[in-house]
């Protein structure tokens, strides 16, 4: 096989081996050679191929493969894997190569934004329940933050819109990018890893008057581009794959971060659907999931980034860490949490029927969403070749506007006037006084907001 042919085989079927070990598809021998036999003709080539066991071998040593069993590797947490990887991490910690401070790890997950619990009026005239909703109301969102949880880059929100209308006029508090399906890409990955977290990471390190090596820790997504691809020509910047069989239980963002940034989204999507049936009488008759857009996704999700606490992504890294790193992890009290979400949520008629189970199937219902795509062997392909400068890569139709991403203004009657907000926010600055929790940063917020507002009253 000529030395081109063999360079965009083994390209296409590593990226096919990746996207079956990300999904904990069963893998042998027998059934490499058969995909590889598969591809080999589409790709091109042209003489006899026969993927043999030496060229196994050969494919398996290039790409640092396990062996496999005959009934295919398992994919259900190597522990000798995960082990000698926490001993190459903890040896470079000892010789002082990085610092616990410039260690991150960023992870991908779907959302699906608008989900309701399932077991209530409000989602019966849904089509799908949660955890099956259709793809318009899925995103993708990327974390990332440090191993000591002081710095948190900001959230990387993937929709399907360009330009979303609910965006005209509107500052929003992460960074939205735009893919047909709201899957993560390579492309869309190398423009976060240059233009969102190299930067951060540099301004991080401007603002606490400290310098050193960065490391980014990711695991071995299909959508995440090869290593060369993300080296820094200083040379301060590394990046690290975790080995496919141990993400589980060593990625940081996967022991309880991401997790809590889901609840929290969720608390607030609650509080602003009630709040919303209170003092809107054409919202309370119309469809809650449409009461909610891609802009109130990101002001939301943003907020719930901001709130997940230090300890949480701190002790996310205490199987990566040595002992004694991150202390004890908080203990969480599920069963509370459950229980006075669901006396909330019950306050309106249309979840009176929601039980603790409802609320635990909605807290969790796109836990096994990776924000990842799978490609079929044609789209494969066609990623093979761009990168091999042998084609145009795929090209995003993407959608300039989404019906389904907006919220039409008739849900909630006509805009108000500058002086009704002034009145408003002069009736919130009052509520806010009279309260015990009362902090001056948010009185100060409400009353620079009443300011803009009577400003434009006068204009």
């Amino acid at each position: 096989m000529k030395t081109a042919e063999n360079e965009l085989l083994d390209a296409a079927l590593f990226l096919w081996f990746l996207q079956k070990r990300h999904i904990g598809f069963p893998l042998s021998g027998p059934i490499i050679c058969a995909k590889a036999l598969e591809l080999y003709p589409k790709l091109g080539g042209t003489r006899d191929f026969r993927a043999s066991n030496g060229w196994l071998q050969k494919f398996k040593s290039r790409h640092g493969i396990r062996e496999l069993e005959v009934q295919g590797e398992s994919l259900s947490s190597d522990a000798e894997a995960a082990g000698q990887f926490v001993i190459k991490f903890r040896a470079a910690l000892n010789i002082g190569t990085f610092d616990p401070e410039f260690i991150y790890n960023g992870d991908e997950t779907g959302l699906y934004y608008r989900a309701l619990p399932s077991r209530s009026l409000a989602a019966r005239n849904e089509r799908s329940a949660p955890g099956r909703k259709a793809s318009k109301d899925r995103v993708t969102v990327m974390t990332c933050a440090n191993a000591t949880g002081n710095h948190r880059i900001p959230i990387l929100l993937i929709g399907r819109s360009q330009n979303p209308r609910c965006f005209r006029g509107a500052s929003i508090p992460l960074v939205y990018r735009a893919q047909r399906k709201s899957w993560m890409s390579r492309d869309i990955f190398v423009d976060w890893y240059e233009n969102t977290f190299i930067p951060a990471v540099e301004e991080h390190q401007k603002i606490i008057g400290k310098e050193g090596n960065v490391l980014l820790i990711l695991d071995n997504a299909p959508s995440h581009p090869p290593l060369t691809t993300m080296e820094t020509k200083n040379g301060k910047f590394t990046v690290t794959f975790l080995p496919p069989n141990v993400t589980a239980i060593l990625q940081p963002m996967d022991q309880g971060v991401i997790v809590a940034l889901k609840r929290l989204y969720r608390k607030q999507l609650m509080f602003r659907m009630l709040c919303l049936i209170e003092n809107d009488a054409a919202a309370a008759s119309g469809n809650l999931s449409k009461l909610i857009d891609l802009k109130d996704c990101c002001l939301m999700l943003s907020q719930a980034w901001a709130s997940v606490r230090t300890s949480t992504l701190r002790n996310a890294w205490n199987k990566l860490m040595p002992i004694g790193f991150g202390g004890e992890p908080a203990f969480m009290d599920d069963s509370f949490e459950i229980a006075v979400l669901g006396e909330n949520l019950r306050q309106d008629p249309r979840f009176a029927e929601c039980d603790a189970t409802d609320i635990e199937e909605w807290l969790d219902c796109d836990s096994e969403e990776t924000g990842n795509q799978n490609l079929n062997d044609e789209e494969i392909i066609e990623q093979v070749l761009a990168a091999f400068g042998e084609g145009e890569g795929p090209q995003e139709d993407f959608e300039e506007t989404s019906e389904d991403e907006e919220v039409s203004d008739t849900l909630f009657g006509l805009r108000p006037t500058p002086m009704q907000a002034v009145e408003a926010f002069d009736t919130a600055i009052r509520w806010l006084r009279g309260q015990e929790e009362c902090e001056a940063e948010d009185l100060l917020r409400l009353i620079r907001l009443r300011d803009v507002a009577s400003v434009h009253g006068r204009n």
